[in-house]
């Protein structure tokens, strides 16, 4: 970070606008800021603090009396590179504070801009101004103040500073915080987040029910049996479908046969129609060729009727033009002659009369003037006599005024208030009121305390609460326990009664199969014994004689054996059915069982009694119907008892993260208990400092009244302003009056002057007005000039527009003569024309007439067709031959496929009915089929699932175990507490050296075991003291040096130098060859890349630094406070 500019305006003792460049001050590495006690040095880094956070640290409340007396509005503003090694940015902060009171102000204008090739505004609210300072720099206004703008009575804090504010100052200044807080809140919400992604894994594989090996090879097995038996049906629909589709085809053609000779009939009766269309076809083809000739002969036949008709029209015309030619002829000669004899009279007296009108408007004008002229005589007259008044007036004016000077000049001197008074009561009132401020502060820090101990208080008996939350849930989760024990108890005593009965059923199963075996050995014997012929072998034995046949009865036998196997594998399948149920239920009572031992595992020592069981075998036939309803209840029970631990465990994690926040608040209000005691007792110490100092600076003044002696002094002080303003503005009266005595004076002689050459030209006007009056008698003779010469005008124009007329007229006609004489000319060779052509084309129509079927052009009109009729009807007589062509080969097509096939319509439709039936056979086997898979489907997704989300909640669970050991390794700030222990370390060597070269090898500082400083006196075999025994020279050697090595080794957010450094004290304390010591080490500083600023009073330092900016003191004329830069 370097400085660039600062500009100040209204800012303690400155008033007009103060710009200071620091480009060239810090070109030298050390640069001093020198003037008199009081003149405003320390104002300009207060400026600095001001523009960055909107503070200034010394003053009351931050921004209290910050205003100067005489100004209404503060105005600062800093611009400030960064730079690291990739990129230069530049930035200004502008800040504008307006008077609210006497002490206090208020924001008026905050802006952080971005300058570069373009200006960018980046923030414009004094709030977000404030967090973009801090966000972009990495430092509070505390750390600023500690290590790089050091202003009075801050130089030492660093030194002083314990514990955690100095590991906070240390994190933000090294960018340590993601190595603190925000690491120690990173690990804190993964712990959170991975413990509810376990609990979401756990619950999700709970809800997921059925999914075991052997629940999937059950599910196979069914299915495996779903497939054979759709199998089988697939066999028998294909049979049927064979025969369908070949009775189907046969009976298809057999309907299309019947509909192929119903067209043929159709189409047969059509027949006489189509002839009589080719008739008209042929007529109309015949008449379409003669239309042209009809066409043309007739057009040529009206052509040339109208065209004689246009011939005797216009030799009509030609006549009447002719006899309005020569009647325009006569009236253009008469007008010609007309204009000849009159117009030469009229030009002479026109103009005559122009020139009696110019005559008369000058006579008017001369009048006009000769009567202005008076009236600015008579003014000009007036003005002289004004302006004498005036002039009088305005001398008595001014020598009152300088006796009225003179007399204020006496009150000033009894009112003025001096420098040194004005400052000392402003210091006394800025220390009251932080006095005042300070007192309110430890009100509100007591107040904190015991709200607070209040907090504390509460959050204790919170967590009692919390306690007997916690026992009042343990004893419900003794009852769910109970439940769930009871319900698993009896869902285990029925999977061991399936067990015995499947073995039962299996066992019927077995000797009802063999004994169906034995049957159908017995139908085959029956079978051959049918097929036995006396004479002929037996095909077993190869007997021809056949004395016992087999006999058999076995169709009731057989029915009877289907039956009862039926009923007992229906029998086994719902038993198998109800065991899988049995066996999910208990698979979720182990599940919820797990769940409840995981938050309460001290529920598996209570005691219970087992209900008694009811055996399936006293139930009798009815021992299904019997479980369903067993069943039922128990899974209603089970939903029950489910919810209820869901929300136990529920509350659990809430009670549970409840306990923890409560324990850790606690922990927390503890602290904050201890730290704003700990603040308290500072305060206390620094209000009683400060009233100490009061009575030390200012024995003559009461902190009580000292407002009462500041109005007052405001009151001398606004007095004095006014007595100086009157005084300024009697110059600027004085000035103003002798300006006007001038101009008065000048303007009574251009008045007098102006009189007298308007009385001249009065008389000239008079004179020539008489004679032009004369010279217009002569010429009008007394009569109306306009008028005539208007009527004289108007008789030139009607002689010119009468013959113009005439003469356009006769133009006109002779024109319209000679059109009319070539269009006749034309429309007779045009009649010729269509006479000879009218004769061959009557002559062409006649010649193709004759041999065609009509005799007059009549029966030609009356016969033509359009194209599109044509083609209509020819399209028609093709469409019905192809129609009948089509339909004759169709109807061989279908006979030759039949081939004297046949079929009835009763024995399709059986087959048909047949059809239905094997397909409604087969769409139950397939959709058995289908639910088999679906339900081997969702198992093995099931399954799945259950065994992913098996291998992610291990996983989560190791990264939860080992994220729990990195929350317990980072507990309590230790890792950034030994990040910045570390720093401190390195901070506190390059300090050591420094402070060697300083003390000639006397001091070192070192790091003690709580991370405070500690002294080592070299000078003495190395011993140890603190540094609070430090003489106020050494201190102030110790904190630079200290100073120094922070602020070379700080890194605005991890990446941006700080290139400067200020320090506004101390140097007062050093004797001359410390001094010597102190500067000529200041000055080796200048290779490196770190600009100092030092803030002094010494004449001794000031002769030793090349570069230095002056600051004047604010005088009393009401100037404020300036600065200069001065280079050796």
């Amino acid at each position: 970070m370097k400085p660039i500019t600062l500009t100040i305006a209204g800012l303690h003792s400155f008033r007009e606008k103060q710009v200071i460049d620091f480009t060239s001050l810090c070109s030298g590495g050390v640069f001093g800021i020198f003037g008199p006690t009081g003149s405003g040095k320390s104002s300009i880094l207060d400026a600095m603090t001001l523009a960055l956070y909107g503070k200034v640290e010394r003053a009351a409340n931050n921004t209290h009396g910050i205003l100067n007396h005489a100004e209404n509005e503060v105005k600062v503003a800093f611009t400030f590179e960064l730079e690291n090694a990739n990129h230069k940015k530049r930035y200004t902060v502008e800040r504008s504070f307006k008077r609210s009171d006497e002490m206090r102000v208020r924001s008026a204008t905050s802006r952080f801009i971005e300058v570069g090739d373009e200006t960018i505004v980046l923030a414009d609210k004094t709030n977000d101004v404030n967090q973009q300072v801090q966000s972009l720099l990495g430092l509070t206004i505390d750390d600023f103040t500690r290590a790089v703008v050091l202003p009075q009575g801050k130089f030492a804090e660093f030194l002083s500073l314990k514990g955690t504010e100095r590991r906070q100052m240390l994190q933000r200044l090294f960018n340590l915080e993601q190595y603190g807080d925000q690491l120690n809140k990173k690990i804190r919400s993964n712990v959170q987040l991975l413990k509810g992604e376990i609990d979401t894994i756990s619950a999700e594989q709970t809800g997921l029910g059925e999914a075991s090996e052997e629940s999937v090879k059950q599910a196979e097995q069914v299915l495996q049996e779903r497939i054979i038996l759709l199998e089988k049906r697939e066999c028998e629909l294909k049979d049927i479908e064979k025969l369908y589709d070949e009775q189907t085809a046969i009976w298809n053609d057999m309907q299309i046969k019947h509909e192929l000779e119903e067209t043929l009939k159709e189409l047969n009766e059509q027949e006489l129609l189509i002839n009589e269309k080719r008739k008209q076809v042929a007529i109309a083809e015949e008449a379409k060729k003669l239309l042209p000739y009809l066409n043309a002969y007739e057009q040529l036949t009206v052509k040339k009727q109208k065209t004689r008709q246009n011939v005797s029209a216009i030799q009509e015309k030609l006549r009447t033009q002719y006899d309005k030619y020569e009647k325009s002829q006569v009236a253009y000669d008469q007008a010609r002659l007309t204009k000849q004899q009159e117009q030469p009279k009229l030009f002479i007296r026109k103009e005559q009369l122009e020139q009696a009108k110019k005559i008369q408007e000058l006579i008017q004008e001369l009048e006009k003037n000769y009567v202005e002229k008076q009236a600015a005589y008579n003014q000009a007259s007036a003005d002289v006599k004004e302006s004498l008044e005036v002039l009088q007036k305005l001398e008595a004016q001014l020598e009152k005024g300088k006796l009225l000077q003179s007399s204020l000049k006496k009150e000033l001197e009894t009112v003025k208030v001096s420098d040194t008074e004005r400052e000392q009561v402003y210091e006394a009132a800025i220390k009251a009121e932080k006095a005042v401020e300070l007192k309110r502060v430890i009100k509100e820090q007591e107040e904190k305390v015991q709200k607070k101990q209040l907090e504390l208080k509460a959050t204790e008996a919170n967590i009692e609460k919390q306690k007997e939350l916690k026992q009042s849930q343990a004893s419900q989760a003794q009852k769910l326990f109970v439940s769930t024990q009871r319900m698993y108890h009896i869902v285990c005593e029925r999977e061991r009664e399936f067990e015995q009965l499947f073995s039962s059923v299996n066992r019927q199963l077995q000797s009802l199969r063999e004994q169906q075996m034995k049957e159908k050995v017995n139908h085959l014997a029956h079978q051959l014994a049918d097929g036995l012929s006396e004479g002929k072998p037996c095909p077993v034995c190869g007997s021809n004689d056949h004395p016992s046949p087999a006999v058999s009865n076995e169709v009731h036998t057989n029915l009877q054996l289907d039956e009862q196997i039926t009923s007992y594998e229906s029998e086994k399948h719902i038993l198998d059915e109800q065991k899988q149920e049995y066996g999910a239920l208990k698979l979720r009572l182990e599940q919820l069982h797990s769940m409840l031992l995981d938050a309460y595992p001290e529920v598996a020592d209570t005691k219970y009694d087992l209900p008694a069981i009811q055996p399936l075998e006293e139930n009798g036939g009815e021992y299904s119907t019997r479980l369903k309803i067993e069943l039922k209840a128990l899974q209603q029970d089970y939903i029950e008892v489910r919810e209820k631990q869901s929300d136990l465990l529920q509350r659990y994690k809430q009670s549970e993260k409840q306990q923890q926040d409560l324990l850790f608040s606690k922990q927390q209000l503890i602290k904050e208990v201890e730290n704003f005691t700990e603040e308290l007792s500072k305060h206390n110490d620094h209000q009683d400092t400060l009233i100490k100092e009061w009575h030390q600076l200012y024995p003559h003044l009461e902190m009580n009244n000292i407002h009462e002696v500041q109005e007052k002094m405001k009151l001398r002080i606004a007095e004095e302003r006014t007595l100086v303003e009157r005084i300024n503005k009697s110059y600027q009266f004085f000035d103003e009056h002798q300006l006007k005595i001038a101009h008065t004076r000048e303007g009574y002689d251009q008045a007098t002057r102006k009189s007298v050459q308007l009385e001249a030209e009065q008389k000239n006007l008079h004179q020539a007005l008489q004679e032009q009056k004369s010279m217009l008698t002569e010429l009008s003779k007394a009569g109306d000039v306009a008028s005539e010469l208007k009527e004289v005008e108007q008789r030139i124009r009607e002689l010119d527009q009468t013959e113009n007329a005439c003469y356009e007229t006769l133009n006109g006609m002779q024109v319209t003569y000679q059109k009319l004489q070539a269009n006749e000319h034309a429309e007779r060779k045009a009649l010729e024309d269509l006479t000879e052509r009218y004769e061959e084309v009557k002559k062409q129509w006649e010649e193709q007439l004759q041999p065609s079927g009509f005799t007059e052009k009549e029966e030609v009109k009356k016969a033509v067709q359009t194209s599109d009729d044509i083609q209509k009807l020819t399209e028609e007589i093709q469409e019905f031959e192809d129609k009948l062509k089509q339909a004759k080969a169709d109807i061989a097509k279908v006979e030759k496929k039949l081939n004297g096939k046949a079929i009835t319509k009763d024995k399709w439709e059986e087959t048909k009915s047949l059809l239905v039936n094997r397909k409604e056979a087969v769409s139950e086997a397939n959709q058995l089929k289908g639910g088999a898979e679906e339900t081997l489907k969702d198992m093995l997704k099931r399954h799945e699932r259950f065994n992913e989300l098996e291998k992610q909640r291990v996983e989560k669970e190791t990264l939860f175990e080992q994220y729990q050991k990195l929350q317990s390794v980072f507990k309590g700030n230790t890792f950034v507490e030994y990040m910045a222990e570390e720093q401190l370390m390195a901070i506190s060597r390059d300090a050591s050296e420094r402070l060697a070269i300083l003390t000639r090898h006397r001091y070192a500082i070192e790091v003690d075991s709580q991370g405070g400083f500690i002294m080592r006196d070299d000078a003495n075999g190395g011993v140890k003291r603190p540094v609070s025994t430090l003489s106020g020279g050494e201190t102030f050697l110790t904190s630079l040096a200290l100073a120094l090595s922070l602020s070379a080794q700080i890194q605005l957010r991890g990446e941006y130098p700080l290139q400067f450094f200020f320090l506004d004290e101390g140097f007062g304390t050093l004797d001359g060859e410390l001094l010597d010591t102190v500067v000529t080490a200041l000055e080796k500083l200048q290779s490196d890349n770190l600009s100092i600023g030092v803030i002094s009073h010494v004449q001794e330092l000031r002769a030793r630094l090349p570069k230095r900016l002056i600051v004047q003191p604010a005088d009393a004329t009401g100037m404020g406070t300036r600065v200069a830069v001065e280079t050796l």
